[in-house]
């Protein structure tokens, strides 16, 4: 069992490393060599971790998966157990880069949105991603409708998929630097307020 731990330690760094030459020299740019110098490692030990270049681009898109689940999980601890009309709010928010290390996750799921597009594996793997924010934001914008926060002609799916699009433009256009950050989320907030019905 430690052995498994120290594995998948060493998988996590080696991923964390890719993220390091990602963000300075662009994803395309990414080498099993160049993240083996990166993590301090030999380009054969790394191999033991990670056979091809995109098994280990794979591992590094459940990664950030992985840390974006645990922001959102953050947020809502802060909140406690917020009503639904502030569980949507939070999670949708998170979808933006509104300060440095969002700006960071989400420069680097633009990239990695990119390579999928043009690799059939990754290109999966981030579809069934797609799908699976998609489902949660169609529960919390159920539990919304519910509340009466939404009216009840809505359809969940429709208006998650709207979020989720709404959310990839935002991003791109902040990273063009077509809008600030702050009004990014003026942009988020004004759809929500469209979304909502009024506060009771």
């Amino acid at each position: 069992m430690p052995r498994h731990v120290d594995h998948e330690q060493r998988r996590t760094e080696i991923a964390t490393a890719l993220w390091r030459v990602a963000e300075a020299r662009g994803l395309d740019k990414v080498s099993l060599r160049e993240v083996a110098t990166e993590a301090g490692i030999s380009l054969g030990r790394l191999q033991h971790y990670f056979a091809s270049r995109e098994e280990m681009l794979l591992f590094a898109m459940e990664f950030i998966s992985r840390k974006n689940v645990e922001r959102v999980a953050a947020r809502m601890m802060t909140l406690g157990d917020p009503p639904p009309r502030a569980r949507l709010k939070a999670i949708v928010m998170e979808m933006l880069p509104v300060d440095d290390k969002a700006e960071t996750g989400s420069l680097m799921n633009l990239s990695f949105q990119l390579e999928a597009a043009r690799n059939p594996t990754l290109r999966d793997h981030a579809t069934q991603q797609v799908i699976a924010l998609r489902s949660v934001l169609e529960g919390a914008i159920a539990l919304a409708m519910q509340s009466g926060d939404i009216e009840s002609g809505r359809d969940p799916r429709t208006e998650a998929a709207l979020l989720i699009a709404l959310a990839d433009g935002l991003r791109s256009g902040f990273h063009l630097g077509v809008h600030s950050a702050a009004q990014t989320v003026a942009l988020m907030e004004s759809h929500l307020g469209r979304l909502f019905t009024a506060e009771a």
